[in-house]
């Protein structure tokens, strides 16, 4: 399997976080604001998902392992690239 590269992650939409605890786990593990925290949270409940913008293949392993530790439903998906 060919490593490396850039990656995207996947946030899915679940029946049992609130908007409030992903909007903390998104703020606790990448800094991001209540705002757009908040915007995502949307985005995952009414889309099935979001993602976040790409990363490189370890930083992205670790940030899915972190979510997943904080029960979130979150997996890994190459970036394509144009």
């Amino acid at each position: 399997m060919r490593q490396g590269g850039s990656w995207i992650v996947e946030i899915h939409n679940d029946h049992i976080n609130s908007f409030s605890g992903v909007m903390l786990v998104l703020e606790e593990l990448i800094g991001m604001s209540a705002a757009d925290g908040r915007q995502m949270a949307e985005d995952i409940d009414s889309d099935g998902h979001a993602d976040l913008t790409p990363l490189p293949q370890v930083e992205a392993e670790r940030l899915v392992a972190a979510f997943q530790v904080r029960g979130l439903n979150a997996k890994l998906r190459k970036a394509r690239h144009a």
